[in-house]
């Protein structure tokens, strides 16, 4: 078992190394420079180390601390589509980067400081982080100036896709 073990953090430790190192991952939104779709939708959590820790990290989260997987990503998601209808609205955020480079730091020291802190702050926090990857996201549509059937199409692979990381995150644990 503790041979296992020893793999296991072995494998996580060289994963997260090739993350660090990719050049791209540090980029936030490498795949929406050429087209918004549904595949670059899915793609896009995948494209920056900020979006794929958070969203690993909520689901993390919820199943290590809140013991319900559904519950964090849930709040995650619904500040995401708030933060992206937002964005689309034409509300004016100009901290969202701040907050997104927030959200990665803000939730991984809740994960280090191991307290309990009640679940409303915690889902608020992550509804606040997902507020800021949401309204990030948005900024590309209204610079492309792109009609609601691409946009629907990007914003269901997002959604696909972050849900399957935070399922991802929660069985991490």
């Amino acid at each position: 078992n503790k041979i296992m073990n020893s793999i296991k953090n072995t494998a996580k430790f060289i994963a997260a190394l090739c993350f660090l190192i990719s050049s791209s991952m540090a980029y936030a939104h490498p795949v929406h420079e050429t087209s918004i779709s549904f595949f670059s939708g899915i793609l896009h959590p995948f494209s920056g180390l900020d979006h794929l820790l958070v969203i690993l990290l909520v689901g993390f989260w919820s199943a290590f601390v809140l013991k319900q997987i559904w519950v964090g990503p849930l709040a995650f998601l619904l500040g995401m589509m708030a933060g992206v209808f937002a964005g689309i609205l034409g509300a004016s955020l100009h901290f969202f980067e701040f907050g997104i480079a927030a959200s990665v730091l803000g939730i991984g020291a809740l994960l280090l400081m191991k307290k309990q802190y009640s679940a409303k702050l915690i889902l608020t926090l992550l509804a606040m982080f997902g507020l800021f990857h949401g309204f990030a996201h948005t900024q590309l549509f209204t610079q492309a100036n792109l009609g609601f059937s691409l946009v629907a199409q990007d914003m269901a692979g997002l959604v696909l896709a972050t849900g399957a990381l935070h399922f991802s995150g929660a069985l991490l644990v």
